[in-house]
């Protein structure tokens, strides 16, 4: 945990249970939140988490309600959502992140490891290019790979560094346009 940072369970002014995360100097971003949350405390605050913003006419200049419960430094409050039950925030059902929504698998009753993941995935695109054919057949598997891991990094399971390192192992895969003579 990076220093001046803390993370707790709290309450807010409805006495809604919130993960409160506080930096004592500089502001929170929010690839820092998700870090946090990610990766700290053994990933014991790992989850789906809602951010209620108040940027309401009482939060503008002036004191307003807000100004007397508000911490040192910057803070924000997480609303957990957890699956089968409802929203903190607007009160509805939460979706369906738990299971597949297509076949209904449970997600913790398959392999979620990332790097097990796109290991099967290439080698189903090595498969494709190899048997696949046509030579665009072979380029449509090879940059549907290339997408999984451009995915698993936009969603934040792989590094940068380990998305390009994916991209050169992969690299020696991709099918050569042979000219017909």
């Amino acid at each position: 945990m990076k220093r001046g940072i803390k993370i707790w369970l709290d309450r807010d002014h409805h006495d809604t249970e919130v993960v409160r995360i506080q930096k004592s100097r500089g502001k929170l971003t929010l690839s820092e939140i998700e870090e946090i949350l990610r990766y700290e405390y053994n990933q014991r605050w790992v989850g789906h988490y809602v951010i209620l913003l108040n940027c309401s006419e009482n939060t503008l200049d002036g004191p307003g309600i807000f100004d007397e419960d508000e911490p040192a430094g910057d803070a924000v409050d997480l609303y957990r959502i957890e699956e089968g039950e409802f929203c903190p925030v607007c009160g509805e059902f939460t979706p369906p992140f738990l299971y597949c929504p297509n076949c209904g698998t449970a997600w913790k009753d398959t392999d979620m490891n990332v790097e097990k993941l796109l290991k099967d995935m290439k080698e189903e695109a090595e498969r494709g290019i190899r048997d696949g054919g046509k030579y665009e057949s072979k380029v449509a598997w090879y940059w549907s790979h290339i997408g999984s891991i451009d995915m698993a990094r936009q969603l934040g399971l792989i590094t940068e560094e380990r998305r390009q390192e994916l991209y050169r192992e992969f690299e020696e895969i991709k099918p050569e346009r042979k000219e017909m003579g």
